[in-house]
């Protein structure tokens, strides 16, 4: 078990983090997620061992987790950290940079175990490049097999996706948490994209400007957001003051998502549509209501000439809230 108490970390008088706490049980998925310069590399580098707190402690296991000031080496061994650097031998071979934190000793299994993980990582056909030859997507797909050779304790990922396509990203992420929660490897991702975290984490940390807005469950975070920015952090949202959708909720101002406003085509219009944008599987459409704005989603494009009045779905917005 990792076990964070109340920690706190100052850099150059420019940016501190704040009374930072949370548990996270062995197998475990622990997303980080916040605007940039929130401080999710730094936890990833106190736990790591990486930097010093001020104040508050770190255990792994009841065990203390120790920064530069005790030890010479930061980490433990059964800790693995990718960070965005790669950090991997440019002039060997996808292969043996896999096979690099195994023993020599047992070269036949090493191989077994490196062609488990190119699969993982979707790399098959590329285990004899040198890595010096790689994109910056695929060196960070070795460098994620190559965290995982070993079977870590701990993974530590920052920004694990950041320089891998969208081609390749959906599928790596089912991979990469499918083996994680196979092997009951604990986890912590720092991102800044709800997609890396929203369907695998099994907590998720919000961080604003160095102090921690809420913990709790993905689902939990999205059905009840505390605050706009936690909703934000999840996509387009609409924070709408109560009474224009319905004298049940007791909140001043509630937040709606996109897909629970409707259209309705009506003789007298209530509303002017601005901008509609093609999303696929959906239109995001923006209109202007009683002198505010509100995103909507359609599944199909409308007609800006049309009439139409904006329907809040009531019903599903106290489902979501759970009343």
């Amino acid at each position: 078990m990792l076990k964070v108490e109340s920690i706190n970390y100052t850099y150059q008088k420019s940016f501190q983090l704040r009374d930072i706490s949370f548990e996270l049980d062995s197998g475990q998925i622990l997303g980080i997620i916040g605007e940039s310069g929130c401080g999710k590399t730094t936890i990833l580098n106190l736990i790591f061992g990486k930097l010093d707190t001020a104040e508050g402690s770190i255990y792994w296991s009841n065990n203390k987790i120790l920064g530069p000031s005790h030890q010479l080496i930061a980490g433990r061994e059964d800790f693995k950290y990718v960070t965005q650097d790669f950090e991997l031998m440019p002039y060997t071979s996808v292969l043996e940079n896999i096979i690099k934190p195994l023993s020599r000793q047992y070269l036949e299994d090493n191989i077994i175990r490196a062609n488990e993980l190119l699969k993982v990582v979707n790399l098959e056909e590329h285990q004899n490049k040198k890595v010096k030859n790689l994109s910056g997507g695929q060196k960070q797909r070795v460098a994620l097999a190559q965290a995982l050779a070993n079977t870590p304790k701990l993974l530590l990922l920052d920004e694990p996706f950041s320089h891998i396509d969208s081609f390749f990203k959906n599928k790596l992420r089912r991979e990469l948490f499918r083996f994680l929660k196979k092997e009951k490897i604990t986890c912590i991702i720092a991102t800044h994209d709800k997609a890396d975290v929203l369907a695998f984490s099994d907590k998720i940390l919000v961080l604003k400007q160095g102090e921690m807005l809420d913990y709790r469950s993905p689902k939990q975070l999205y059905n009840s957001p505390s605050s706009g920015y936690v909703a934000g952090l999840f996509g387009d949202y609409n924070l709408v003051n109560s009474k224009f959708i319905s004298t049940e909720f007791n909140e001043d101002e509630i937040v709606v998502y996109p897909n629970e406003i409707e259209l309705r085509i009506l003789s007298k219009n209530s509303v002017k549509i601005t901008d509609q944008y093609f999303m696929g599987e959906y239109y995001k459409v923006i209109v202007n209501y009683k002198s505010k704005t509100f995103i909507v989603h359609s599944l199909k494009q409308l007609n800006e000439h049309s009439s139409y009045i904006l329907i809040f779905k009531v019903d599903t917005i106290l489902n979501r809230l759970g009343k």
